[in-house]
């Protein structure tokens, strides 16, 4: 199969035996947003960079990862101009309701105080790792299908861990519309196969795990029961729940 630079990071992916390809890649594109964004190359000092972090802002768990990265200074400021921006939101916004009451306007004020919520609660719920991630695995689905004419790399999906939920229900939607209609036949039976496989092999050294904990069954073999709890949870939610936060070097 031939190597491209735009295909690797898939490839390499699934024959990482990973228990989910697109958790490996969302990782690796999750920890390349938050050093672009608090990273060395400072980008946020960047106007056109602070007007995304200003518009957008951080999601709580993207805050809490970039919090974790380490730059105290880079968050400092990043912080201070999105805050600046929603006091200049506020302010815009807290003077409409007083302006339509001098004119005796009263019947709009519910559909204002509607649109405002709406407002601030989508600028509460939007983030701007969380947009650099989505597109970043957008093309990551992409590049999946497209490999699929590739014989080869449909042996690595056949002899892969198989997915988490999370992302299996997204492959599933994304196949809807991406999906070359000739690999249809192998695909959905191929995947559900993988998935099924994968699911009982976590389920069965979560036996294990728990079997071992009776005393009755000390000396068997642990096989690979001792980290099962959280490779399922990954299977289950797509997260590296034993892996620790990541930090700037």
């Amino acid at each position: 199969m031939k190597v491209q630079l735009h295909t690797s990071p898939v490839t390499e992916a699934f024959l990482s035996q990973d228990e989910c390809p697109f958790c490996r890649l969302e990782k690796e594109a999750e920890q390349r947003a938050i050093r672009f964004f608090a990273g060395p190359s400072a980008s946020y000092m960047e106007p056109e960079i602070r007007g995304i972090t200003n518009r957008l802002g951080f999601c709580g768990e993207h805050l809490k990862k970039l919090y974790d990265y380490g730059n105290v200074l880079g968050n400092a400021l990043m912080l201070q101009s999105h805050v600046e921006d929603i006091l200049l939101d506020l302010e815009k916004i807290s003077k409409t309701p007083e302006k339509l009451e001098k004119k005796g306007l009263f019947k709009n004020k519910d559909a204002i105080n509607r649109n405002n919520w709406q407002h601030f609660q989508q600028r509460a719920e939007s983030c701007a790792v969380c947009n650099q991630l989505e597109e970043s695995m957008e093309r990551h689905y992409k590049v999946f299908f497209s490999l699929l004419a590739e014989p080869e790399f449909r042996s690595y999906v056949e002899e892969s861990k198989g997915f988490c939920l999370r992302h299996f229900a997204r492959l599933l939607q994304a196949s809807d519309s991406q999906l070359p209609r000739k690999y249809a036949e192998w695909f959905y039976p191929t995947v559900y196969g993988v998935m099924q496989r994968n699911l009982m092999r976590v389920k069965e050294d979560l036996d294990l795990l728990i079997a071992k904990h009776n005393y009755r069954n000390a000396e068997p073999d642990w096989g690979n029961a001792r980290d099962s709890v959280p490779r399922a949870m990954q299977k289950l939610a797509g997260i590296y729940p034993a892996e620790g936060p990541y930090k700037k070097d």
